[in-house]
C-alpha cells in the first residue's frame, strides 16, 4: 500500500510538472527576430537570433528545420531566402541565421512558422484571450458559452526585424511582405520627426484589422516606455520614442475554426523589431 501512495504521488508530481512546463505558453509567447545589430555602418553579413520570451524570462527559441515556413531578406529590389544560411539550435548553440553581406540600404528579414497547437484550461484560456485583445475569440466563447471550457488552439509565428546598413534609407520597409497578420511601419523607423512618433498599420489577410492590440518594450537596454494600443479603424496605431535603441512591437489576433479536428481557434502571433533614433 505505501509503495502505491509513493508512485501515485511520484505520478501527480510529475504531472504537475509537465503541465508547469507547458502552462507558460499564455505569459512567455512573444517571439522576436534580434540581429546583433540593427544598424551597420558599412556592407556586413547580418546574424539574427531567434527569441521567446517574456519580460524577465527571455530564451533562445527552439529553431529546428520542421518548424521553418520560411526566412527571407526582403531588399530594395526583391527577395532573398536564407534557407542556406539557417544554423537549428543545438546543445553547443541557439538557433541563428546569417543573411549575406548586404550593402548599403534598408533591409527587412520575414520569418514564418509552422503551426503548432496549445491547450489551456477554462480559466487560464480566458484570461490569456483577455489580456492579448483575442476580442473575436473573447466575442466567440461568451456567444457560444464556451468559456468554461478548456481553450484549443493552432498558432504560428510571423516575425520581422528591420536593419539598416549605413545612410542610404530605403521604402522597402513601409511596404507589407505578405504575413496573414503583419505589422507595417508607415514611415521609416529612422526617420522619426520632431515628436518621436512612428505610426503603423496591422494587416490581417491584407486588410486593416480593428481593435487589435499592439504592446511596445524595450530591446537590448533601451530606455522606452512600454505602451499598449489598440488600433483604430484603419488597423492604426502611433507610438512615441523619446529615448534612442532597440524596439520590439507585438500584436496577437485569433479566430474561431469551424470543423477542426485539431482546436477551436486559430492564433496568429507577429511581431516588428528596429532601432530608432540611429543607435546600433
Amino acid at each position: 500500500m505505501k509503495a502505491l501512495t509513493i508512485q501515485k504521488a511520484l505520478i501527480e508530481s510529475l504531472t504537475a510538472l509537465a503541465v508547469a512546463a507547458y502552462a507558460p505558453f499564455s505569459l512567455a509567447h512573444d517571439f522576436w527576430l534580434e540581429p546583433t545589430q540593427f544598424h551597420f555602418e558599412e556592407a556586413s553579413p547580418v546574424a539574427v537570433q531567434f527569441k521567446v520570451g517574456h519580460k524577465e524570462d527571455i530564451d533562445s527559441w527552439n529553431l529546428t528545420w520542421d518548424k521553418i515556413v520560411a526566412l527571407r531578406n526582403y531588399t530594395s529590389t526583391g527577395v532573398e531566402d536564407m534557407a542556406a544560411g539557417i544554423i537549428p539550435k543545438s546543445s553547443l548553440l541557439p538557433g541563428v541565421a546569417k543573411t549575406s553581406t548586404l550593402q548599403a540600404g534598408s533591409y527587412i528579414i520575414g520569418f514564418e512558422s509552422y503551426h503548432s497547437t496549445s491547450v489551456l484550461k477554462a480559466d487560464k484560456f480566458n484570461d490569456y484571450a483577455k489580456k492579448e485583445g483575442l476580442k473575436e475569440v473573447v466575442e466567440y466563447r461568451k456567444d457560444k458559452g464556451l468559456e468554461g471550457y478548456d481553450g484549443e488552439e493552432l498558432y504560428s509565428r510571423k516575425a520581422k526585424a528591420i536593419v539598416q546598413v549605413g545612410e542610404t534609407l530605403t521604402d522597402n520597409v513601409t511596404k507589407p511582405i505578405g504575413h496573414t497578420l503583419e505589422i507595417v511601419p508607415l514611415s521609416h523607423p529612422f526617420t522619426l520627426g520632431e515628436d518621436n512618433s512612428l505610426t503603423v498599420q496591422v494587416l490581417f489577410k491584407g486588410k486593416p484589422l480593428q481593435d487589435a492590440l499592439i504592446d511596445s518594450v524595450p530591446l537590448k537596454n533601451a530606455t522606452h516606455e512600454t505602451q499598449s494600443f489598440l488600433t483604430d479603424e484603419n488597423g492604426q496605431a502611433t507610438f512615441t520614442f523619446k529615448a534612442s535603441g532597440a524596439v520590439k512591437l507585438n500584436c496577437v489576433w485569433g479566430v474561431p475554426l469551424q470543423s477542426n479536428i485539431k482546436a477551436d481557434f486559430e492564433t496568429y502571433f507577429s511581431s516588428l523589431t528596429f532601432t530608432v533614433n540611429r543607435e546600433k
